[in-house]
């Protein structure tokens, strides 16, 4: 069985995103990229919340295209749009980009079953808090933006237990931007 990890970009204060929705104080840093683009290498699929899956979706299919595009996005566009991308949802999956599929929490472990590799939850506070209190989470990674946003979506809801977690590393970038990684206990 594969293990699932969550990778988010939090602000300091838990936040990600702000109360408009937006994202756009995330700091720019190009010495995150190569980590990206190993990340992508090393997964045998996403798994996205439905409005992440849509915004993403509006995204990356063109982004390689992009006139200052970067040799890691290039590739980060390349496997997005290939590698397999799961979209917790009720419905049907409709964004059209390739290589998704609509599943539901129950399907979560049959794909960690059937991975060989790790399989990644990128985007979507719901999906995130949905598999964390499934007990599907294997490892969470946080990217922590130096910025407190004071309001917004925040990554975890409130629970009723405790969850223990065991650092495994940290990674620190010029920006400020700081990677957390924890081992679900």
């Amino acid at each position: 069985m594969s293990d699932l990890f969550v990778q988010m970009s939090v602000s300091l204060d838990g936040f990600i995103e702000d109360r408009r929705g937006d994202i756009e104080w995330m700091t720019f840093d190009p010495a995150v990229d190569p980590l990206m683009t190993a990340t992508l290498r090393s997964i045998d699929g996403m798994i996205f919340g439905r409005r992440a899956h849509e915004l993403l979706a509006a995204f990356w299919p063109t982004a390689a295209d992009m006139h200052d595009a970067t040799t890691d996005l290039i590739e980060q566009a390349k496997l997005m749009n290939t590698l397999p991308k799961y979209v917790l949802t009720h419905g049907a999956e409709r964004t059209g980009w390739a290589n998704s599929h609509a599943i539901s929490l129950d399907d979560v472990p049959r794909l960690k079953a059937q991975a060989r590799r790790p399989l990644a939850v990128y985007a979507g506070a719901s999906a995130a808090q949905a598999v964390l209190d499934r007990g599907f989470v294997d490892e969470i990674r946080l990217f922590v933006y130096p910025v407190i946003i004071g309001g917004g979506t925040r990554l975890f809801a409130e629970r009723d237990d405790r969850q223990q977690l065991e650092l495994l590393g940290i990674q620190q970038f010029d920006s400020g931007t700081v990677v957390q990684r924890y081992r679900v206990v």
